[in-house]
């Protein structure tokens, strides 16, 4: 096990795509609280907007949505149901740019172990009780 680990320090920019199968690590998280979340292309909104309606029912001042890649648009619409349904709240946006990285297994028995790191967009979008004093 110690010796794959070695291996996936390796850096290789290009690779054959038949000679290796593309495994994608889990995106680092920047933050973790209850008021944070996290929308990917595969989240049920109507589950993710309950939570954010919950959230503010719960008087929470703050809710920050992150997204990434073609997640953004469910991000952004998620943010912008928020705001119409709560007249108090408002919007302020960062776009970003994530490190992904993947596991390159060899298909091959003469491939090695690598790892392909490539970037993506992403956006955090903060939700922020306007009548509040911070």
């Amino acid at each position: 096990m110690a010796e794959n680990k070695s291996k996936r320090q390796f850096i290789k920019q290009t690779h054959n795509s038949s000679d290796h199968i593309r495994i994608p690590r889990q995106p680092k998280k920047p933050e973790r609280a209850d008021n944070i979340l996290y929308v990917c292309s595969k989240t049920n909104i109507k589950a993710q907007l309950e939570k954010c309606n919950k959230l503010v029912n719960n008087r929470e001042n703050e809710i920050i949505i992150y997204c990434m890649g073609a997640a953004i648009q469910r991000g952004i619409l998620l943010a912008l149901q928020i705001c119409e349904e709560n007249i108090a709240y408002k919007l302020h946006t960062n776009t970003l740019t994530t490190e992904l990285i993947d596991d390159l297994e060899p298909a091959v028995d003469d491939a090695d172990y690598d790892i392909q790191r490539r970037f993506n967009s992403a956006l955090r979008i903060r939700i922020f009780n306007s009548n509040s004093i911070e």
